[in-house]
């Protein structure tokens, strides 16, 4: 279904719940090769020149910068690719047939395979368009069937993404299985429907969002992905004509609405010499002045505007930190503080850079921040990084990139800790029996009988 779909009534939600589950039925028999094709011609109707890559260049260029619009186009048609997307399920689910087929364990004393959890809604977050395709992709890969939710701030690139998927699937593989949705977060007697059919909940978004769907009042596998914090960390050593270009980027990209944006930067430098995170604010703040000619920012409102200049004069006036600023421009701003700020700033391309006097204190800087805590942007000598790595994992962070790197997410590495496939599919196990704990007088030829049968069945 290519429509957004707006439920009158808990009622006509369960009966897409229950179309859909018949739909994941189907889905979960399709063979991976016909699955592989659809994404491939789904990623080609992405590639500049098409209508659906037009039609989204059209719709996102605004909110986000139209280069911005287009790499992430390019990254989607990319990502899609059945070299990738076999490669990727590989790494993510251990090999590509996981859901296909029966296969011997490690010690040979049974078989291993992997079912698709049945039907998985996600309550998608606005801050980032790309948010509900990647949704469905997960999805589809583990032979799930997917109900999307959208955000009040999505921009209408799921439902154009939904409608690219059912045109590249004539026969029907996959798009049965797949329903776009939309209410008002506050109808809770549709949010319970979604609590007590979902066989899989994935929350993408705010605080709110997470809270309204606990655990223990749903009946599925939850996974939450609540609000973060991208950091950056910039050692000595760190070629500065390189790294802060690089750095502008990861913060312009994507108007810090991503996960891994960064928004404080800690700067290692003695405690008698603040001369080194001085020159990264500076500098920072020239970078991201430079970075506006191939990612423009969006025009900012006079109420944004306004919590601007907010921030830059109670830094001022409270004189906690030193504003870096070019032009008298409102659309970055660098704030060079002593210790990170309680509240941290958010959005405009706003950076706190703080000193750190030894990277073995970045933990403890970090602890007030640490539920939050996702990506980091790293920026040292080569010969630092194991060392900075382990630094940034005990302080909490699940992903260490390069700068310049930070948005640049592909199938194949973890999130926030973990497979995302992995963790939409249910591992089964088939004990064959081995060792003094088994039934002595059991039957062995019934046994080998067993494991016939599980390897040639489909």
């Amino acid at each position: 279904m290519s429509d957004v779909f707006r439920p009158k009534s808990a009622t006509e939600l369960r009966a897409r719940f229950a179309r859909l589950r018949v739909a994941g039925r189907k889905l979960a028999r399709c063979p991976l090769p016909d699955l592989l094709g659809v994404l491939e011609r789904l990623g080609q109707v992405w590639q500049p020149g098409t209508a659906f890559h037009t039609r989204a260049v059209e719709l996102l260029t605004g909110p986000i910068s139209r280069p911005a619009v287009e790499r992430a186009l390019a990254g989607l048609s990319l990502g899609l690719n059945p070299v990738a997307v076999t490669a990727g399920m590989r790494c993510e689910l251990g090999r590509a047939n996981l859901l296909e087929t029966w296969e011997p364990s490690e010690l040979r004393t049974g078989y291993v395979r992997g079912f698709p959890l049945g039907v998985v809604a996600h309550v998608l977050a606005g801050n980032v368009f790309l948010g509900g395709a990647i949704a469905l992709g997960q999805g589809l890969l583990t032979r799930n069937a997917v109900l999307l939710k959208l955000s009040q701030d999505d921009g209408g690139f799921t439902a154009l993404f939904a409608a690219a998927l059912c045109e590249v699937d004539p026969d029907g593989f996959v798009a049965p299985a797949l329903e776009v949705c939309r209410w008002e977060s506050r109808d809770d007697s549709l949010n319970d429907v979604v609590r007590a059919e979902a066989d899989g909940l994935i929350v993408w978004g705010g605080a709110a969002a997470v809270a309204a769907y606990p655990a223990d009042r749903c009946r599925g596998r939850v996974i939450h992905h609540g609000p973060r914090l991208g950091v950056g960390l910039v050692l000595a050593g760190a070629d500065l004509t390189q790294v802060l270009p690089a750095l502008a980027w990861d913060v312009a990209l994507w108007e810090q609405r991503a996960c891994s944006s960064p928004r404080m930067v800690l700067v290692e430098a003695p405690d008698t010499d603040k001369s080194f995170p001085a020159a990264v604010a500076q500098g920072l703040a020239n970078a991201l002045a430079a970075v506006r000619r191939p990612l423009p920012p969006r025009p900012l409102t006079l109420d944004e505007k306004a919590e601007v200049l907010a921030v830059r004069e109670l830094a001022w006036w409270t004189n906690t930190a030193r504003a870096f600023t070019s032009d008298g421009s409102s659309d970055h701003t660098v704030l060079l503080a002593d210790r990170p700020p309680p509240d941290m700033p958010l959005g405009y391309r706003t950076v706190v850079v703080v000193p750190v006097a030894a990277l073995d204190r970045v933990p403890q800087i970090l602890e007030p921040y640490r539920r939050w805590l996702q990506t980091a942007v790293l920026a040292a000598p080569p010969n630092r990084w194991p060392e900075a790595a382990e630094v940034l994992v005990e302080a909490g962070l699940t992903e260490v990139c390069a700068a310049g790197a930070a948005a640049a997410r592909f199938l194949g590495l973890p999130h926030e800790g973990d497979f995302a496939l992995r963790r939409l599919v249910r591992l089964i196990g088939v004990d064959l029996g081995f060792g003094p704990l088994v039934y002595p007088e059991r039957d062995a030829a019934c046994v080998a009988a067993v494991a016939t049968g599980i390897m040639t069945s489909r």
